[in-house]
């Protein structure tokens, strides 16, 4: 059995290494990251979902600049 390497190491890496899925893939595909870099990977995916739902993020201002969320209006 081979022992899996870091996708995004290995400068940066700490922890262990296991395949790990995000809930910002609807495919379930898994990716060998260890802890540190999976850590990393689980912010990039709340924001990518933070950018993808219907619903305004709290951060999201519509007088800044004049713009919508949605689209329809």
């Amino acid at each position: 059995m081979t022992v899996p390497t870091c996708l995004d190491g290995p400068e940066g890496c700490e922890g262990r290494v296991e395949y790990r899925s995000t809930p910002d893939r609807s495919d379930m595909r898994t990716f060998p990251r260890c802890e540190a870099h999976f850590e990393l990977r689980l912010a990039q995916a709340e924001h990518t979902m933070e950018l993808l739902s219907p619903n305004p993020p709290a951060w999201f201002d519509e007088s800044y600049a004049g713009e919508r969320w949605d689209e329809d209006y």
